[in-house]
């Protein structure tokens, strides 16, 4: 009963657990910087090399264990084609091996339960798309794994799989991509590729995530900026002055002078 505040980083579904404690004991204040299904989204005016490599370093940094991670990319159909070449050619260029020697990029999940989870959602992705790159595991050690022809609706496009696995999907229109890059219930990173201005601010107050990037993607951020989730991906804000909000109390003092 003396903790008054909690600020979380973790899953979804612990994030739950701590906030219904929470409210339950005295009411603390809780901040929660939780899971993420981060789309991209790549238009054909794009610098589609530049985008193809962000984009993989995006879902292949930390071997995807990274909670802002892009693991859905919508291409447009126009130039789909040459971005998945680029893109596997850009996620399939690792290092695999011991994180603590320099020249690795790739590591391990982060322990046994996590390796196996991250198998079981490749599995239910070979029923629900097309692998075209990847699917291989051993000895806790993920391939970067690409998947195509997902539905919507697919558990591996819905749940979080936290580990180098993404879906590469096809869209026409703008309003296309926007509604499937929405369709979830995360919302904690986005990303828009165009050399288009006016599309780019079309995107970055149309997509429903706490921090939006325009030619670039996660993990890059701004530190100055507040940080945190829309919708299942968090509650509050982190950054340099958020942080500290979070932990001060308000208080109104008002003085009646005779």
């Amino acid at each position: 009963m003396d903790v008054r505040a909690i600020s979380f980083t973790g899953s979804t579904r612990a994030g739950s657990l701590i906030q219904t404690a929470a409210a339950q004991s005295n009411m603390k204040n809780v901040i929660l910087e939780l899971g993420g299904k981060s789309p991209a989204i790549i238009f054909d005016d794009a610098d589609l090399e530049s985008a193809a490599s962000k984009t993989a370093n995006s879902i292949q940094w930390n071997s995807g264990q990274v909670c802002m991670a892009n693991s859905r990319i919508y291409v447009q159909d126009t130039i789909a084609e040459k971005f998945l070449r680029l893109f596997n050619i850009a996620f399939g260029s690792i290092q695999q091996g011991n994180p603590l020697n320099p020249t690795t990029n790739h590591g391990p999940m982060a322990d046994d339960i996590q390796f196996k989870a991250v198998q079981r959602y490749i599995a239910s992705g070979k029923d629900s798309g097309t692998l075209t790159m990847g699917g291989g595991s051993k000895d806790g050690f993920v391939e970067p794994t690409v998947f195509t022809d997902v539905p919507q609706d697919a558990k591996i496009m819905k749940e979080e799989i936290f580990g180098p696995v993404v879906n590469i999907c096809i869209f026409q229109t703008e309003e296309e991509a926007l509604e499937k890059a929405n369709d979830t219930e995360y919302g904690l990173y986005a990303a828009v590729f165009t050399k288009d201005l006016n599309r780019a601010m079309r995107f970055a107050k149309g997509l429903e995530a706490g921090t939006v990037g325009v030619n670039c993607t996660s993990p890059v951020t701004g530190h100055d900026l507040s940080f945190g989730g829309w919708k299942s991906s968090g509650v509050g804000r982190e950054g340099l002055l958020d942080s500290i909000s979070a932990f001060l109390e308000q208080k109104s003092v008002l003085i009646k002078i005779e």
